[in-house]
């Protein structure tokens, strides 16, 4: 069984070719999973208040169409059989019966105060919703191959906006990060997103962000036309690690002025007057 959730893609949601950002699609099946949490029990408050919280530990996502602002969406998500201490969970996103985007991810429940993992076996969630986990096209696991040339492109400040309860920066806001970092991403869309987390980004800390140019195999991703490679570092230690791939797209033209309207010119300089002699 799968647990399900209803929403409209908002204005704000898309990008300059009216595409949802990274960071917003994973929001959506985040919260699809916290509101199964929160009606089926325990619920995100009620671990977090027993000194819990889930942890995720990598997200794999392949995007198979882009959505656009006010689509209507249904959003499913679930448990599966996890063990030890390894939580995993399924994502879908349906525009009507257009499978538009899928997910799988594992999770971890750290004790707040030790941090001690908790094992699947001390804490009750057979409330939520389950079945079996996806097979996805990209791969659950990969590595960097060590020749991998990695290079500095930037550095992200973390800010209170950036993060959660936990203190440290939210998960989703990673998408958007990296993202950000590709060339000419105004004329390429995601096809896919696989990443993993290693270390937190707490509030106050810097993250270096590094990027490469892999082979596509490194992927398996048969809808990308280029793969990205980036590697994050916090205090010295990887932070994530994470393949992005994308295409070409359709480039949203800028609309033409209204009729009866101006676009407003910028003021014309004003003269340094010459000076002369009295």
């Amino acid at each position: 069984m799968k647990y399900s959730e209803h929403y409209e893609v908002t204005c704000h949601d898309v990008d300059q070719n009216n595409h949802i950002k990274p960071t917003n699609l994973v929001r959506y099946m985040q919260e699809t999973a916290n509101h199964q949490m929160r009606d089926r029990k325990p619920s995100y408050y009620d671990l977090f208040f027993d000194g819990k919280a889930f942890i995720v530990t990598r997200m794999n996502i392949k995007i198979h169409a882009q959505l656009q602002q006010y689509d209507k969406i249904e959003a499913h998500t679930w448990i599966c059989p996890g063990k030890a201490a390894t939580f995993p969970r399924c994502y879908e996103i349906l525009r009507g019966d257009e499978l538009v985007a899928e997910a799988y991810s594992e999770w971890a429940v750290a004790n707040r105060i030790t941090g001690k993992l908790c094992g699947t076996n001390e804490i009750d969630i057979t409330e939520y919703e389950q079945d079996e986990a996806l097979t996805l096209s990209i791969p659950r696991r990969y590595h960097f191959p060590k020749d991998l040339r990695f290079e500095p492109v930037g550095e992200h400040h973390v800010f209170y906006s950036d993060c959660d309860m936990n203190r440290h920066m939210n998960n989703a806001n990673y998408s958007d990060l990296l993202w950000n970092y590709i060339p000419g991403i105004c004329e390429k869309e995601v096809t896919s997103i696989n990443i993993r987390f290693m270390r937190e980004a707490a509030l106050g800390s810097d993250i270096e962000i590094f990027a490469s140019r892999p082979e596509l195999a490194l992927g398996q991703d048969e809808d990308a036309e280029e793969l990205y490679a980036f590697r994050t570092r916090v205090d010295g230690a990887t932070n994530v690690e994470c393949l992005m791939g994308v295409r070409r797209t359709e480039i949203q033209e800028a609309p033409e002025p209204a009729r009866g309207t101006e676009t407003q010119k910028s003021p014309e300089p004003v003269q340094k007057p010459e000076s002369r002699k009295e």
